[in-house]
């Protein structure tokens, strides 16, 4: 009977008598409550796709016009039209043009890269030694760039 009992109290010395105290019950929950009240600011952002869509679309259309500004400046030939803008490239017939509600990119009438997405509208104007492009997207945000080409250049044949 004692070896029993000498396994009880063994095993029971073990155990650990301190409890969970008061004070640590209400770190525990003001830790909690912190975590909990941060949580829906959080959500604000992640849900409401708004917030980061404009700075992605002001990003997508400054390297939109930084290409642009390249190809235009390395061009041996341009013609613009209102909907259209032609480079002749390296002997290559480089076309800006619209897509549905995309403005894309073609090489020699072939391939289809998506520059800018989600346009209602856009234009290319010719102006004093260069190129304006408009563009308004789905939301009305007006985006617009000018490029100047630095020598004469003459119009492409489509």
């Amino acid at each position: 009977m004692r070896e029993s009992n000498s396994k009880t109290t063994k095993n029971a010395a073990l155990l650990n008598d301190h409890a969970f105290t008061m004070l640590e019950m209400l770190l525990a929950l003001s830790v909690f409550l912190l975590i909990a009240s941060i949580l829906p600011l959080g959500m604000k952002f992640i849900l409401d796709g708004d917030v980061g869509e404009s700075g992605i679309r002001r990003m997508e259309w400054e390297v939109f016009s930084s290409q642009v500004k390249k190809e235009i400046r390395s061009a041996e030939q341009l013609t613009i039209q209102p909907d259209k803008l032609l480079l002749k490239v390296d002997g290559k017939l480089i076309i800006y043009e619209k897509y549905s509600a995309s403005m894309r990119r073609r090489v020699n009438y072939v391939g289809h890269e998506i520059l800018v997405q989600s346009l209602a509208s856009f234009s290319f104007e010719k102006i004093a030694d260069g190129v304006e492009i408009r563009a308004t997207d789905l939301n009305g945000v007006q985006y617009s760039s000018r490029v100047y080409y630095f020598y004469q250049i003459g119009g492409v044949t489509p």
